[in-house]
């Protein structure tokens, strides 16, 4: 399955963006404000760094995603969360991670009205229900925030094909990102073979839009498509 560069996809009305702070965070931000996209916009603490609200968006300060209250009214009146999270120095602790709040994070969309979430991994990631790829294995070794960062990926995946978040719609995004570019088109498909990806990552901007098609789409519900920059 594959999805052509430069086709027209519809877009939702209003986004919960768990890891709004971060790089591809501020990228969904932007796109959001580009399409006139409302959201809410989800950060642990400073607040001040998501800036320049457009009307009827939000900044919702969640310190710990065990917090289904507030995780609950975060996500009200969105029709998808998508999350932009990665391990960062001082996210040591389980509040943080999101393979370790799943059940909340359920819990909080159904309570919300939510049944769609998106979720960014990494494009070393096996399929959930599958073993981890011997890349991952390897960074998993790696001390510091390396290594747990790679852990915490395959925690995500190995939770989703453990049932987590089996009563909402979910895909899982393996992707490569980083802050260059801004025209490339992502290419997305199945697994790799017979796919046009390549290890070329797509920038925050080009992400978080593939993200938000897919959110409205539903192209990969249950699934978790490879996406890379298009070979040239």
């Amino acid at each position: 399955m594959s999805m052509a560069a430069g086709q027209f996809r519809p877009l939702p009305r209003r986004v919960a963006v768990i890891g709004a702070a971060g790089g591809l965070g501020q990228g969904i931000l932007d796109v959001c404000k580009t399409e006139g996209i409302e959201f809410t916009a989800i950060v642990r603490s400073r607040p001040e760094r998501i800036s320049d609200l457009p009307s009827g968006c939000r900044v919702a300060v969640v310190g710990s995603l065990a917090d289904e209250t507030a995780l609950t009214d975060a996500f009200t009146g969105a029709g998808a969360v998508l999350t932009a999270m990665g391990v960062t120095a001082t996210s040591r602790d389980r509040s943080a991670l999101l393979s370790a709040n799943l059940a909340t994070v359920e819990a909080a969309m159904t309570h919300a009205g939510v049944d769609r979430i998106v979720i960014v991994n990494t494009l070393l990631a096996s399929r959930p229900g599958k073993p981890a790829s011997k890349a991952l294995r390897f960074f998993s070794w790696i001390p510091g925030t390396t290594g747990r960062g790679a852990r915490e990926q395959q925690a995500v995946a190995d939770a989703l094909g453990s049932g987590a978040l089996s009563s909402v719609r979910w895909t899982l995004v393996r992707a490569g990102t980083n802050a260059r570019g801004a025209e490339e088109h992502p290419v997305a498909s199945e697994d790799w073979p017979g796919a046009q990806n390549s290890w070329r990552p797509v920038s925050y901007q080009a992400m978080a839009r593939w993200m938000l098609q897919e959110a409205a789409a539903n192209a990969f519900v249950r699934a978790a498509p490879l996406v890379s920059r298009r070979r040239t």
